[in-house]
């Protein structure tokens, strides 16, 4: 279907495109302008789409950045849409989701959700043909002001809404069965040892008692500080968990667990079977985007208002990053993050506040690898191709990097 067909590249928010040969050097392709700071893009197999904070959504052809079309809305488009075969699905912020046609941006229906929109839509599907029994089940997620909702695709209908005490934070990600068999999305580490007698940092609070619920599931945040496990096709409640603050970008799922960062500073890893704390990491400041996990390589990335990239380890939640005297915290960028990190290969691309865009090798004790400097801060979070990036910009500006395999590292 496509390659990065919505927010962080798929349904559990991974941010990884672990089959790409990472940039180890990169140049402009295109730059386009748009009508407003650009958000989140997302890809199909030759056209990038993206949102802006004035209300546009444009289609972009991938190679020249040739326009295609234009839809016009009167509220701000800049959350990442969901794009699939036959439909490009567009939330606004005064809570309205419209169906397009990916080719024309001929609208097909629209919904009205029960709030404002808080954060990315999100979609369960695959590029792989789904079992007619399963097709059925796929639904389009949107959180908003009152709550969690679900949408029928092919008519823009409301199948549920699961009410929350407070607005949802960022987008839902969600985790389907027949995902976490076959780990298509993310990569599962290889098999260690842990002794959990020796997991100080580890918390394991909660223990229902009951037997983990093994169908769809799909989790979200609330600006209350507080995680969600719901049933994806029913919506109802499997778990909850606090934070410290509110979610920030939403929660990310890798393997067996959820992470989400919060804007208190606060780092967690939750048990996706029952909401336990696996480690809580914490700064002084606030998290400013998602966690970006590579369970492979024991590491997780997560941007902060103080102006670093934090690097963790997936087991203590600890960090990873040698110093003269003290490990450090993570990799320092010239102003804070606003974006979720993206990985390819083995390069994590992150883009800050000054409008610097960084990719840094996450074999090599992160060095950095390349810089790029754009016009405005990086404003949404980059979409990754084959051999290409395209980012957003807060000079309204959408650009295209592209890069060679077979590169060496500088």
């Amino acid at each position: 279907m496509t390659d990065w067909n919505q927010f962080k590249g798929d349904p559990r928010h991974s941010g990884l495109r672990g089959d790409l040969e990472g940039p180890s050097r990169i140049e402009e392709a295109w730059t386009v302008d748009l009508v407003g700071p650009g958000g989140s893009p997302v890809l199909d197999r030759d056209t990038v789409f993206v949102g802006t904070s004035r209300g546009n959504c444009d289609a972009f052809d991938r190679e020249t950045g040739h326009r295609r079309w234009t839809f016009e809305t009167t509220a701000a488009t800049d959350t990442a849409p969901v794009v699939t075969r036959d439909s490009l699905y567009l939330g606004t912020e005064d809570g309205t989701v419209y169906a397009l046609d990916p080719l024309t941006g001929e609208q097909r229906w629209s919904a009205e959700l029960p709030g404002s929109l808080e954060g990315a839509l999100a979609l369960a599907a695959d590029d792989e043909p789904m079992p007619s029994d399963d097709a059925a089940s796929v639904l389009l997620y949107a959180g908003h002001a009152e709550g969690l909702s679900a949408l029928e695709p092919d008519s823009g209908e409301i199948v549920w809404t699961h009410e929350t005490d407070a607005p949802v934070a960022g987008s839902p990600a969600v985790d389907r069965a027949r995902d976490r068999a076959r780990h298509d999305w993310g990569q599962e580490p290889d098999d260690e040892v842990v002794d959990l007698l020796s997991l100080g940092d580890a918390r394991m609070e909660r223990d229902d008692g009951d037997g983990a619920y093994d169908g769809d599931r799909v989790y979200v945040g609330t600006a209350d500080g507080t995680v969600l496990a719901l049933e994806a096709g029913t919506g109802d409640e499997l778990w909850d968990a606090p934070t410290k603050g509110a979610v920030i970008d939403g929660p990310t799922v890798a393997g067996e667990r959820v992470y989400v960062a919060d804007d208190s500073g606060t780092l967690v890893a939750l048990h996706a079977d029952s909401g336990q704390s696996w480690f809580t990491y914490q700064i002084q400041g606030s998290f400013t985007s998602s966690a970006t996990v590579r369970p492979d390589l024991d590491s997780t990335f997560v941007g902060a208002s103080d102006g670093y990239l934090h690097v963790t380890d997936t087991t203590f939640g600890r960090r990873k990053l040698r110093g003269w005297l003290f490990a450090k915290k993570g990799v320092a960028l010239d102003g804070d993050v606003r974006s979720s990190p993206v990985v390819a290969g083995d390069v994590v691309c992150v883009g800050d506040s000054t409008g610097s865009l960084y990719g840094i090798d996450v074999t090599d004790d992160c060095d950095l690898c390349w810089y790029f400097g754009l016009e405005g801060a990086v404003a949404g979070t980059p979409a990754l191709g084959e051999a290409s990036l395209y980012v957003g910009s807060d000079a309204e500006q959408l650009t295209c990097l592209e890069w060679e395999h077979g590169v060496p590292k500088p």
